[in-house]
């Protein structure tokens, strides 16, 4: 488990507060979009299909952030995962989001967990066996 996965995105203009800085919540936005592409990525997928696809029923359990630098300019930003830790229905996935081409530049950083939950009963339920070895093995 000491494999990165970096996400490319976009911050729009509209994204940004009063202030000019991206929004404290717009961050979880982009680590949100940033974890479905790794999580296709995981399973071999090119879209999200909760009937073909069980392990992607989750929701976030903790989110720790810290910000680091304001980001003031819109533009793109990267996301980085780098899976922490997992257990049966969890993952802990620590985050960084950063300047797509000076890693030095890092605009917030911290962990996040997810839980999977049973599509039917929304109760935590172990990750498939695939899925889970296939985190571990990223």
């Amino acid at each position: 488990m000491n494999s990165t996965f970096t996400y490319q995105t976009e911050v729009f203009f509209d994204e940004l507060d009063g202030l000019g800085m991206l929004h404290h919540t717009r961050y979880l936005l982009h680590l949100e979009r940033a974890q479905q592409q790794f999580f296709q990525e995981l399973l071999g997928v090119a879209d999200f299909n909760i009937e073909r696809d069980e392990d992607i029923f989750v929701v976030v359990h903790n989110v720790e952030a810290r910000f680091r630098q304001a980001f003031t300019v819109p533009g793109p930003i990267a996301v980085d995962f780098q899976i922490e830790r997992v257990r049966s229905s969890g993952v802990t996935m620590r985050f960084t989001v950063r300047h797509p081409q000076d890693d030095s530049i890092v605009y917030c950083d911290g962990s996040r967990t997810v839980c999977k939950l049973s599509s039917q009963t929304h109760q935590p339920t172990p990750w498939t066996d695939e899925f889970q070895a296939a985190m571990k093995a990223y």
